[in-house]
């Protein structure tokens, strides 16, 4: 009898997680249908002729959107192939890379980043033509600290945007200065940028589909996919208009240039261990203090912060009148978004420069508000 009741029990027991398991898909089918109607509408809304989305959950991609038309006339839809320039998407490809190449001795991120060959000039020009990346104030009255040529600047520095006034004390983007890391890796290891991106996240993680600048000679079946650019013009009946393909070669800012799903792939890569160990990884996602003793919104090629007590690791991408872009981590909820678009629609204006709130990017929060858990 005790044999029957059991058995019973057990039947009611996988009854009830089977009713469970089936409203929870119902529930997740509902939100992902609610958020795929809402990538149609914010396409049209920011003018985005081609736009590309994947969503990654347990290291699957779960959603695969892919939105518009990938050439001037409108004749050739989207696909999952269709390619995008990731503008500085590219920097977390650099923080991976710089980060193994340590590991394994290639490099030290403490060596002095200013004996790279060009910098007294560079570091001039950048301090004297009134760019905001040699210091100034922004339109809302943040002072830059000045960039000071005559002090010792680390890798370490660069990478992690800690350029500014006294190096290491505080945290302002400076995509400028963080190019030049590539120009570093090639003086002082006689091989090229494009080599060690290969070896350490490429070739490392297995992927695919993504293209190390222009030039790669890896890389015809990208390029061949590329969705051209477009800016927003007012004074045309669609909005819309034909602009130039931005500069495409690679360096440590910017030139990967990747479909969408090959971008969720390199994302599944980072979080199976490929590319880089655990150890490595939490470094990579772990920001310094400021002199204040705060951490900073910025690690190793990635901007960090939290979100209704979620952890949040992303980059944005962005070249002007021609592509923008999202690569989202949210590691404790085994999520991420990939979003590229040829426009620069899906940008936002965010204060990145001196700050991380992705959130206030609407289809960021739409993502986070719709697949990460509570």
């Amino acid at each position: 009898m005790k044999a029957i009741i059991y058995y019973l029990l057990l039947a009611t027991l996988a009854c009830f997680s089977a009713r469970e398991a089936l409203a929870q898909s119902q529930v997740t089918n509902e939100k992902m249908q609610a958020f795929q109607a809402y990538l149609k509408e914010f396409r049209k809304e920011n003018l985005i002729p081609s736009l590309s989305v994947a969503v990654v959950k347990d290291d699957e991609i779960i959603m695969l959107e892919s939105i518009g038309f990938q050439d001037h006339d409108a004749e050739e839809p989207t696909t999952e192939d269709t390619s995008y320039l990731a503008a500085s998407i590219t920097k977390t490809f650099t923080g991976a890379t710089l980060l193994a190449m340590e590991a394994d001795g290639h490099i030290d991120l403490d060596a002095d980043f200013t004996t790279l060959s060009d910098w007294d000039r560079r570091c001039h020009w950048l301090t004297t033509s009134g760019n905001i990346f040699g210091g100034g104030t922004l339109d809302n009255g943040y002072r830059v600290p000045d960039l000071q040529c005559d002090q010792v600047i680390t890798l370490r520095h660069v990478l992690q945007h800690q350029v500014q006034g006294e190096p290491g004390t505080s945290f302002f983007y400076n995509p400028i200065v963080f190019g030049r890391l590539s120009n570093w890796v090639e003086e002082n290891t006689g091989k090229s940028w494009r080599y060690w991106v290969n070896i350490y996240v490429i070739e490392a993680g297995d992927l695919e589909g993504i293209a190390a600048g222009w030039r790669d000679p890896a890389a015809s079946e990208v390029l061949a996919h590329i969705a051209p650019p477009f800016r927003h013009a007012p004074e045309e009946s669609d909005g819309l208009a034909n602009s130039v393909l931005p500069n495409t070669e690679l360096n440590a800012s910017s030139g990967i240039i990747a479909s969408a799903k090959a971008l969720a792939h390199y994302s599944i890569a980072l979080d199976e261990g490929r590319i880089l160990s655990k150890d490595l990884m939490d470094k990579m996602w772990s920001p310094a203090s400021d002199k204040e003793g705060n951490p900073m919104p910025y690690a190793y090629g990635w901007f960090v912060q939290n979100w209704q007590g979620h952890k949040l690791v992303w980059h944005g991408g962005w070249w002007p009148d021609a592509y923008a872009g999202l690569l989202l981590k949210v590691p404790d909820s085994g999520v991420t978004l990939v979003a590229l678009g040829n426009t620069d629609g899906l940008r936002f204006e965010i204060n990145s420069l001196t700050g991380a709130h992705i959130e206030k990017n609407p289809l960021a929060l739409r993502f986070l508000e719709t697949f990460v858990e509570d």
